[in-house]
């Protein structure tokens, strides 16, 4: 069996278990919706850094085992990650016959004997050669065709879906998709929101999602993002990206700190004979700005190496020994750590290397103590082994959550927690954490009720994806600090409400709780789901409630009013102001109306409800 033979190759008695788990959940997903004569979409969904290519592996191992014989795996348009993942699918899927992107010829020789994968960078030119090369060899013909689709929420979907036009990459893959009688695609990423936003026209949608949970030690957002802030998180000051660009004798405090964090780590490993460890530089995208950061960290190791007997130098060092022996307490003392420092500077072994669009492919940072400097290069699926220490300062105007959260190259299995530090400036680490909050929120979602009412919810200041691939004509918001409403709303749900408020007075604004809301909201509606949709309003609430706990609802309620039908607003001035002076709040208003006929309504006393969710959130959907 194809699985066994791939679970072999596991050490990990704990992640061989996970990988039974989550390919039995796919099957069972793929048994019960795959007819054989047309194309399904699942969505195969883990954490950043959290295993997905083995568990990816396992999928594809156990859908050969069920029968499936011919399989596409996909990687982003990057030379670092599509060898990495082409040879750890070689190494690993020893029943299998593995091609890459070069291998067009050996396809024609492909044995029937084994199942067959190809592994495909994203990329216009490579796809359209391959869709080219499998329609000619006929191996779609009588076979479904299995696509797995590693960070499917990059280059995939349709960047000119507002354009009413296709674009590239997302009508190569449609036309690879139909090559055979039947498809099974599988989305795979750790941020979905892009995938999940997708209309049910588009053909992107997922019709169901697997979702697999790190190991034990992992390390990802809830370790390091939190607040207060973790104990490996060090602030750096706001302003250190732009003192970097200035020419001047010294590098910023943060850079500084860091560089010492990273060199006391070095040295506690290599007396440890531990021959790998890492240091991430994400100053932005721009490779100028990796060629600057490179060249000032370079002139800082230089200052250290003329420095490094003079007092000052083994201070700062006993500082940061310190520091790290904090939450590291069985760290190397420090005696035996300041010769081995001493030795790492004058010997040269810490290397700087730039690792962007412009470097070469033989890069290896696998071994060695490396200063890793770089920007999109960085973004999504290239793993750094023993990544100990981080420096981060790249912002942006307009932050997406997909992007940002796919930075986080900290995550991951090998890490030593106790000497684990990121140095990030305070609005960044705000940023982070609330993308942790909402990605805890989605998961959550996910976890107890699969794909059907998830919402999503993030900050103002934050989008959930890129807006060229959302469909505007299906994307639906709710802002928070506006006011909603139903226009024409249902008149015959009021006893309900009638029997919950019975007791609530008039004068009081009253504190609640989201449950009680929630029930509230169960009893309104609207002739138009358009207009007011109270099961959208409850999934909002829900998603509210599982991202900010502790945050307050307020209860007003208002009887005997006497307002028209279709006038354009509800709430009184008074009322208006009142919602107004609790925007970190939700707030609900119930108006009982009178319903008068000569108002437009149909001649029965009714409540008629006004929400306002917190100013700083917005949700995102693409429900109907």
């Amino acid at each position: 069996m194809n699985l066994e033979a791939y679970l072999s190759q596991l050490n990990n008695l704990e992640l061989r278990k996970t990988v039974i788990s989550t390919s039995a959940q796919v099957w069972d997903n793929v048994n019960s919706q795959f007819s054989y004569s047309d194309q399904l979409r699942g969505l195969l969904l883990g954490n950043v850094q959290s295993g997905k290519t083995a568990q990816t592996l396992g999928v594809i191992s156990r859908l050969s085992d069920e029968g499936f014989r011919l399989f596409v795996l996909l990687t982003t348009d990057n030379v670092y990650l599509h060898k990495q993942t082409y040879n750890r699918s070689f190494e690993l899927l020893t029943q299998f016959e593995v091609l890459n992107e070069h291998d067009e010829i050996k396809l024609l020789t492909a044995s029937a004997s084994n199942p067959l994968l190809i592994v495909l960078k994203k990329n216009a030119r490579v796809l359209g050669r391959w869709r080219n090369a499998l329609s000619s060899s006929g191996l779609c013909k009588g076979n479904p065709l299995v696509i797995i689709d590693d960070e499917a929420d990059a280059a995939s979907l349709n960047t000119l879906v507002n354009k009413q036009r296709t674009s590239t990459i997302n009508r190569h893959l449609n036309s690879m998709q139909v090559l055979a009688s039947s498809s099974l695609y599988l989305q795979v990423t750790a941020t979905p929101q892009a995938v999940i936003l997708q209309s049910e026209v588009s053909g992107w949608k997922p019709k169901f999602v697997t979702y697999f949970p790190p190991g034990a030690d992992y390390i990802g957002g809830d370790l390091i993002y939190s607040d207060p802030a973790a104990f490996c998180i060090r602030l750096t000051d706001e302003d250190e990206l732009d003192n970097v660009k200035e020419a001047s004798e010294f590098i910023p405090l943060g850079l500084r700190d860091s560089l010492m964090s990273f060199l006391v780590v070095c040295s506690d490993f290599a007396i440890r004979g531990k021959s790998v460890c890492n240091f991430l530089v994400h100053p932005g995208v721009r490779t100028d700005l990796h060629d600057t950061f490179a060249e000032r960290i370079g002139e800082h190791l230089n200052l250290l190496l003329t420095g490094a007997h003079e007092k000052e130098f083994v201070d700062e060092l006993q500082r940061t020994w310190n520091d790290l022996q904090s939450t590291k307490p069985n760290l190397i003392n420090f005696e035996d750590l300041r010769l081995k420092a001493i030795e790492l500077i004058e010997n040269q072994q810490l290397k700087v290397v730039i690792l962007n669009s412009k470097s070469p492919i033989d890069i290896d940072y696998n071994d060695g103590f490396n200063v890793i400097v770089g920007g999109n290069s960085l973004g999504r699926g290239i793993t750094i082994p023993k990544l100990q220490t981080v420096y981060y300062c790249r912002k942006s105007k307009t932050p997406q959550a997909d992007t940002f959260w796919q930075h986080s190259r900290m995550f991951g299995y090998d890490r030593d927690p106790g000497l684990l530090r990121v140095f990030i400036p305070p609005s960044l680490h705000r940023l982070f954490t609330q993308l942790n909050n909402s990605n805890q929120t989605l998961v959550k979602q996910i976890v107890e009720k699969g794909l059907e009412g998830v919402q999503l919810i993030f900050p103002k200041s934050i989008k959930p994806t890129r807006k060229n691939v959302l469909d505007n004509h299906y994307l639906h918001l709710i802002v928070g600090g506006v006011n909603y409403f139903p226009n024409d709303p249902l008149e015959n749900l009021s006893a309900g409400i009638d029997s919950l408020v019975e007791d609530f007075a008039e004068s009081e604004e009253y504190l609640v709780d989201f449950e009680f809301i929630t029930e509230l909201l169960r009893y309104t509606g609207s002739h138009s789901k358009a207009d007011w949709n109270s099961e959208k309003l409850i999934s909002c609430v829900k998603a509210l409630s599982a991202e900010r706990p502790s945050s307050t609802c307020r209860l007003l309620i208002r009887r005997g009013r006497d307002i028209a039908k279709g006038t354009g607003t509800m709430l009184s001035p008074n009322d208006r102001e009142i919602g107004d002076r609790y925007g970190q709040s939700l707030v609900l208003t119930l108006y009982r109306v009178a319903g008068n006929k000569e108002k437009g309504w149909a001649g029965n006393p009714f409540w008629m409800p006004n929400i306002k969710f917190p100013e700083d959130s917005t949700f995102y959907d693409t429900s109907n």
